[in-house]
């Protein structure tokens, strides 16, 4: 069946019934495994593997009513710090009858809106990228939630007004979920999107610990270079971070163009320092503590009225 191929080679007893198959050649087809049921109402044709799709495709062509959500939903997606944990998580009505497959775990709710769901070519319902990330703080850290925040607005799957919006209209005292999300979303950093994961861990860590003018991809025009955009910076005193975890930043190009780089910075009065990867990886605290100690060594030397005048880059 042709319809099965866009279906992650499941077929549902509809697409069976209108494809001219009567109830006894449905019955030998199971019978003889050429299909194999996945939930009631959905099978799956042997020669297709059993995938986390099939399953989600499954779901929903069974019950119009479900929708793959959580985990799931954000694993469909692409979001970042998802683990596999073998489920299917589905949002349905208090009164739903999502079925008892061992691996479908649902989350009833009468607060799911027609906006917050998506239609996709394969018959899969699945939860808006901004409806997502709000019900992911069910199962993930802040340091997560952040960080698939940040990956949304960097690859322009929601804004952040739509965060505010779709959260606020289910931040009921059921949902305390929902009062989180917006807790974390108002402590956002200004400025654009982090642009990786590490720049949404290293933006919040630095955050927490320096809580005034830190700004994400702060925009800079420099003579002798053009214009750049620092991954962190507080430009009230003219200081910015790099994160260099980027393979190209350790090749001999571009480390020099990353010299050339903060030369032409200097030349203008910023600081500008340098984390890598084995910074963040195997000493991070260590290094979060170390910016902390130049950001307020840079403060105290530009309010200073006598500043001690010294080179910004060796």
């Amino acid at each position: 069946m042709n319809v099965a191929a866009t279906q992650h080679g499941v077929v549902s007893l509809t697409n069976l019934q209108d494809a001219g198959f009567s109830a006894d050649q449905i019955a030998r087809l199971v019978s003889t495994a050429t299909i194999r049921r996945v939930v009631d109402g959905a099978y799956r044709f042997a020669s297709h593997p059993e995938t986390e799709l099939g399953r989600c495709s499954a779901v929903c062509l069974s019950r119009p009513g479900l929708t793959i959500a959580g985990p799931t939903a954000a694993r469909l997606w692409g979001f970042r710090r998802v683990g596999k944990d073998q489920s299917i998580h589905i949002i349905c009505r208090p009164k739903a009858q999502p079925g008892r497959a061992p691996w479908l775990v649902p989350y009833r709710t009468a607060r799911l809106d027609d906006g917050d769901v998506v239609g996709r070519a394969d018959g899969i319902r699945v939860t808006t990228p901004a409806r997502t990330v709000i019900d992911m703080t069910r199962f993930a850290s802040d340091i997560a939630i952040i960080s698939m925040i940040e990956q949304g607005l960097d690859k322009h799957w929601f804004r952040e007004s739509d965060l505010q919006e779709t959260a606020a209209a289910i931040a009921t005292p059921g949902r305390p979920f929902a009062k989180r999300f917006l807790t974390l979303l108002s402590n956002r950093i200004g400025g654009g999107a982090a642009g990786s994961d590490w720049e949404s861990i290293v933006g919040g860590a630095l955050g927490a610990r320096v809580t005034v003018g830190l700004v994400r991809q702060h925009a800079l025009s420099v003579g002798g270079y053009g214009n750049l955009r620092f991954d962190l910076a507080i430009p009230n005193i003219k200081w910015a971070l790099e994160i260099d975890v980027h393979p190209s930043h350790y090749t001999r190009e571009g480390a020099a163009k990353d010299k050339f780089r903060d030369r032409c910075c200097a030349e203008v009065g910023w600081l500008v320092q340098r984390v890598g990867e084995p910074d963040l990886q195997h000493r991070f605290e260590a290094t979060m503590d170390s910016l902390e100690r130049q950001i307020r060594k840079r403060r105290a030397t530009l309010t200073s009225p006598h500043p001690v005048q010294h080179p910004d880059v060796a």
